[in-house]
Formats: C-alpha cells, sequence, structure tokens
C-alpha cells in the first residue's frame, strides 16, 4: 500500500507543478472550497479504496473509481483483485467491467484465464467481456467456452454469454 500511496503523492506533485498558477479571483466576502481537479478526486478515490477500512467503506470507494471514469485507475484495480476479502474482489472486478478501455478488456480477459481465480470471478469478468463490444472481447468468451484448462462451470457461463451477444452486423 506503501507505493499506492507515493505514486499519489507523485501524481499531485506532478499535476500541480505542470498546472499553469491560475490568476488570483477577487476576495469574495465569503470564500467558497475551490473545485476538486480531476487528479484530486482519482487520488482521493485510490486512496480510500486503498486504506485500511470497513470493507463496505473500501467497496464503495472502489466502485467510485468507475464512477471517476479515470482509466488510470484500471492498474489499481486490477491489483485489488488479489485481496483477500472477496468483496473486495467483487468491488474491483465490477469497477473493471464498467470501464470500456483495451485496459479493462486485457484486465477481465485475464481474469478469466487466471488458474488461481475463483470461479465466480471468472464468470462476473465473462460477463464484463460482453460490454467492451470488441471482437477481441468476444473472441476471449469464444475461447474460454471452449478451454479446457476451465471448469465446467466457467465454460458453461461462457457459452451463455455467447449465445447472448448480439451478432455481428453484416
Amino acid at each position: 500500500m506503501r507505493p499506492l500511496l507515493l505514486a499519489g503523492l507523485l501524481l499531485a506533485t506532478t499535476a500541480r507543478a505542470q498546472a499553469p498558477a491560475p490568476p488570483a479571483p477577487p476576495a469574495p466576502a465569503e470564500a467558497a472550497p475551490a473545485p476538486a481537479t480531476d487528479d484530486t478526486a482519482l487520488l482521493r478515490g485510490l486512496l480510500g479504496a486503498a486504506r485500511p477500512a470497513p470493507e463496505e467503506i473500501r467497496a464503495i470507494a472502489i466502485e467510485d473509481l468507475a464512477l471517476l471514469g479515470d482509466a488510470r485507475a484500471l492498474d489499481t484495480l486490477a491489483t485489488l483483485l488479489w485481496d483477500p476479502n472477496p468483496r473486495i474482489q467483487q468491488a474491483a472486478l465490477r469497477s473493471v467491467a464498467l470501464f470500456q478501455h483495451p485496459r479493462a478488456e486485457e484486465i477481465l480477459a485475464n481474469v478469466v484465464r487466471h488458474p488461481r481465480m475463483p470461479d465466480a470471478l471468472k464468470i462476473q469478468a465473462l460477463n464484463g467481456l460482453v460490454f467492451q463490444r470488441t471482437p477481441t472481447a468476444r473472441q476471449a468468451v469464444q475461447d474460454a467456452a471452449v478451454d479446457a484448462r476451465l471448469t465446467a462451470g466457467v465454460q458453461n457461463a461462457a457459452r451463455t454469454v455467447v449465445s447472448q451477444w448480439a451478432p455481428a452486423r453484416r
């Protein structure tokens, strides 16, 4: 978790160093709080997801990362898939599935192929691949349907996802 904190601090420092200094606004009678930048929101989300807290709070913070829509969070979400808490793993996978990004597709396909991931996560990843809407995602699901290294339950779920996939337009 310390590397995550360090990365967040470096991200915030780099963003401040690259941002031009805004002109000083006239002093109003009541000072309104400054709006959070995208980097600040991402950093707060990453810290909320990684900080030791009750699992409900962490799961909400993880799902909030997907709401931000910043693809820079995908690597952290991939790391959270290895959290020992199944609820955190599921929240991280739900968040990854909400991104329509090549890295998200790669993470979902890797979850399906990984030998030590629980079957429930593999099935959830298969369902998330549908929303990537790419030929490579479809191919990953089709490959999972016939992969003998996967359990019968995962193969059946892959067959179900393939049958529900919208037919290709011609």
